[in-house]
């Protein structure tokens, strides 16, 4: 088996789940660390047992020459380290969002299309044993006593946080600059989305979006902090917020197939409440991030039946994802380390796997975009097509 020579960049909340996840895969060496912050970069280093560190990530990329390079620094950097490495021979993973608008991201995915590459991003709630059990029943051989779900009536759910429900509350995702003009919905609203078009085999064509944001102030911090933590009081400078704390979504994919998404960082006891309902002719299926092995199956006469990630309880191509028995509970970090071995398993031997495409993390940033133009118009938008969407759609019956 080859060994992936393994560098990341960015060595924040992030940056150390992508190393701890790529170290739980067989095959892998974690080779090199840049993270700008000379002190936080020794420190990191010699904490995780990295040989090697850098502030300047293409020093690393000259000096070291990886096989892969995970991109895990803000948002505005991505679409530049990303080119970079694409155009040196270097596979990239990159979190999301791929780039700060769909011009950058198109741009990433017509390269990589180009340049006949492998490219991921980090859309991992797809990788989730009990989310591919969802597509399964729907596409796959189900045989036990329930059969397959059957035609898809409704998509439902929300996504719920409440890490930026106090004025206190100031992260670099509120700045434009670094994180985008839309917070709520490009952040969490991104995975929503990627995390039903995966499930439903269907892409959302159309959005009719409202947003609003609660708190128009908020305290900066006159010191740094990390991601979830607040401004101690007296510590502050007040500063305008304009990006979105919350947002409500109708969607229509492009069977016409109609949902709905409630998104929110400001809903108080929520803390990665992601949730997906689907209704179905034969029942309708519930997955909660929070309650990640589990799927609740509601049946008109059985019932509600709730089925474990456990390799005795899932169906098809889902038992990949289920290595642990029933009742042994997996959740975001086992889901993380799946979406990386997805993608370093097309590196090694161009298996046709699941993980997300630059061509998909495209179609994503497009949605966000169409939800901005509604909210803005008030009226339903069209998502705006990429030139290689018809790819983008074939991609999603995998």
């Amino acid at each position: 088996m080859q060994i992936l020579r393994v560098a990341v960049i960015g060595g924040g909340f992030i940056g150390k789940q992508h190393i701890e996840a790529i170290r739980r895969i067989p095959g892998t060496e974690v080779v090199a660390l840049s993270e700008r912050r000379e002190e936080a970069a020794k420190a990191l280093a010699e904490e995780l047992y990295i040989p090697a560190w850098y502030t300047d990530y293409t020093r690393m990329l000259d000096e070291v020459k990886p096989d892969v390079v995970h991109i895990c620094t803000p948002n505005n950097t991505h679409f530049a380290i990303a080119k970079d490495i694409i155009e040196r021979g270097i596979y990239a993973y990159c979190e999301k969002p791929l780039g700060m608008n769909s011009e950058e991201t198109t741009q990433l995915s017509e390269l990589v299309t180009t340049l006949k590459t492998k490219a991921g991003v980090n859309f991992n709630y797809r990788q989730n044993a009990m989310v591919r059990e969802m597509h399964e029943r729907l596409y796959g051989n189900v045989q036990d006593m329930l059969g397959p779900a059957g035609e898809i009536f409704a998509v439902r759910g929300h996504y719920l946080q409440d890490w930026m429900m106090y004025d206190s509350d100031y992260n670099w995702r509120v700045v434009p600059e670094l994180g985008g003009v839309s917070r709520t919905i490009a952040d969490i609203g991104s995975h929503w989305f990627d995390t039903v078009q995966y499930i439903t085999g269907h892409a959302i064509e159309r959005v009719f979006c409202d947003m609003q944001t609660v708190i128009p102030k908020r305290k900066k911090p006159t010191k740094q902090v990390k991601t979830f933590e607040s401004a101690a009081e007296g510590e502050y400078e007040l500063v305008d917020i304009e990006s979105e704390d919350s947002a409500f979504v109708m969607v229509e994919f492009d069977n016409g197939m109609k949902g709905q998404v409630t998104l929110s960082q400001v809903a108080g006891g929520h803390k990665n409440d992601l949730q997906v309902d689907i209704d179905c002719a034969n029942y309708s299926m519930t997955w909660r991030q929070e309650h990640a092995d589990k799927l609740d199956i509601n049946h008109r006469v059985l019932g509600n039946i709730v089925r474990f990630a456990g390799p005795d309880m899932v169906s098809g191509d889902a038992v990949r994802y289920a290595q642990l028995n029933s009742g042994h509970s997996v959740g975001w970090a086992d889901a993380l380390k799946n979406t990386i071995g997805e993608f370093y398993r097309t590196i090694r031997d161009g298996a046709d796997v699941n993980y997300a495409t630059f061509t998909e993390a495209d179609y994503v940033v497009r949605i966000v975009e169409a939800c901005l133009k509604s909210a803005k118009e008030g009226r339903w938008v069209d998502v705006e097509p990429s030139p290689i969407y018809k790819k983008y759609k074939e991609s999603l019956k995998k």
